[in-house]
């Protein structure tokens, strides 16, 4: 028998789903950050130029991008989310097509994504209320990163991880991702508007 004949567990099939949320999540995280990524090069060359996203003097990417708090860490914080996402997407994938990560790796991506959503909220925090201007392309990587924690603790859960598991029973993982969003948002929402 190969590994390809290899009856699939039940539990395998239910993770199938989490995995294409996972991909999915961290598919428009990829394209949201690279699309970060372009912009803030262009920027760089000629901060003159202005974002092709900028609307308004609260919704606008340049300066957001031209900020420290946006290359924090030394690279452009867009280019690690993309490697992050990156990450994450290929896990998803072996997952949603029927593979199993070892437990090991699960936690390890668990503990990225935590990491990542962490950085995000004070990222967010800081363009409330140190930069004042609300990036759309940040907000969708900050959007993604939580949807993704969800999906990452499903597998955790799946693979035994006891603190996972107790979050995923009864979508207590999933309530949390909710408020960590409703915190984001009203962090925005009174540091721009207010």
């Amino acid at each position: 028998m190969t590994l390809l004949d290899e009856p699939r567990t039940t539990s395998t099939l239910n993770l199938k789903p989490w995995g294409w949320l996972i991909a999915a999540a961290s598919g428009v995280g990829i394209v949201s950050g690279s699309i970060t990524i372009v912009d803030k090069i262009a920027l760089l060359k000629d901060p003159a130029q202005g974002s092709f996203c900028d609307i308004s003097s609260t919704v606008g990417c340049t300066p957001v991008l031209l900020a420290w708090q946006s290359s924090v860490l030394g690279p452009p914080n867009a280019l690690l989310g993309v490697i992050m996402f990156a990450v994450l997407a290929t896990a998803g994938l072996v997952v949603a097509t029927g593979g199993v990560l070892a437990r090991g790796l699960t936690t390890g991506l668990l503990g990225l994504n935590v990491f990542f959503a962490a950085f995000l909220t004070w990222y967010m925090y800081e363009v409330a209320f140190s930069i004042g201007s609300l990036c759309p392309f940040c907000t969708v990587c900050a959007a993604g990163c939580l949807v993704s924690l969800v999906g990452v603790n499903r597998l955790a859960a799946a693979g035994g991880l006891p603190l996972a598991q107790r979050l995923a029973h009864g979508g207590l993982d999933v309530l949390i991702a909710l408020g960590w969003a409703a915190i984001i948002a009203a962090m925005l929402f009174s540091g721009i508007w207010l």
